[in-house]
């Protein structure tokens, strides 16, 4: 994962507007914007979002914030333009770094930060986001929080009238294909079907997975090692490091294996 502060000089200098944070594996963005800006001063593609009190961006629209602050993918010369900047492909993310994120339209840029330094409001934000879920064969999911917050989320009254869901909440061998977003950043189904962990958080408050669904959740929620390691498509050392330097935490130590949320791996925080 790697964070970057957005900042404006128009404003005021160096006026801290919010995060952008990437997430390397699945190459999405996610924006996370200070709580007290105002329409106005948000980057003019979010206005929208902070007129509504939505200050988690998702990652369609993030992407479409940092789309605006690179070369676009048709500029004339972009061949060239990749060669002199020693590139082999477009890539979205080194564009970025390239271009620290400065366009003509404003004075907004880019300033790559250590997770340490996030604001402590947006550190308290995170808390929200989700950890873990358990699709349920009635349509429903138990959702947990990086804060310890459980709620029970019954999709079909949830998602009713919704037609981009239809499938997910039609065909059972869909919906249990649910999975936490990178950073817990919502629920999804595929890149193009999620809910926000904002919207989730919303929901009433349950008091625990119920006990018949803990072998369920056991079968379904804990990998080993060997399986961390095909679902990251590293190695066994990599994942050994990453244990040891206090970046994935095992819910369980055995001699010569670990057991591991399935959630902490697809969350991609480290």
């Amino acid at each position: 994962m790697v964070i970057f502060e957005i900042r404006d000089d128009s404003i005021k200098m160096n006026h801290l507007l919010g995060y952008l944070f990437y997430f390397e594996r699945s190459k999405r963005f996610y924006a996370e914007l200070m709580p007290n800006l105002t329409e106005w001063d948000a980057p003019f593609i979010f206005s929208a979002f902070v007129k509504k009190g939505l200050f988690s961006i998702d990652a369609s629209w993030s992407e479409r914030f940092v789309n605006q602050r690179i070369v676009p993918t048709d500029r004339q010369n972009l061949g060239t333009i990749l060669r002199d900047n020693k590139l082999n492909e477009y890539n979205i993310y080194k564009l970025l770094l390239l271009s620290e994120g400065r366009c003509a339209q404003d004075e907004i840029y880019l300033n790559k930060i250590h997770e340490d330094d996030l604001r402590d409001e947006i550190k308290d934000r995170l808390k929200r986001k989700v950890r873990d879920l358990l699709p349920v064969s009635d349509f429903s999911l138990y959702i947990s929080f990086q804060d310890g917050h459980q709620t029970y989320l019954n999709c079909e009254d949830y998602l009713m009238g919704n037609r981009t869901f239809t499938r997910v909440i039609s065909d059972k061998e869909v919906f249990v294909k649910a999975k936490v977003s990178p950073g817990g950043n919502g629920i999804e189904w595929g890149d193009n079907l999620s809910i926000p962990a904002e919207s989730l958080y919303k929901q009433k408050e349950c008091q625990g997975i119920p006990f018949e669904l803990i072998d369920s959740f056991i079968a379904k929620r804990l990998v080993d090692t060997t399986e961390a390691v095909e679902l990251l498509n590293c190695s066994r050392q990599y994942i050994n490091q990453l244990v040891k330097d206090g970046k994935l935490i095992p819910n369980r130590v055995l001699s010569n294996n670990n057991l591991f949320l399935r959630s902490d791996l697809e969350r991609e925080s480290f």
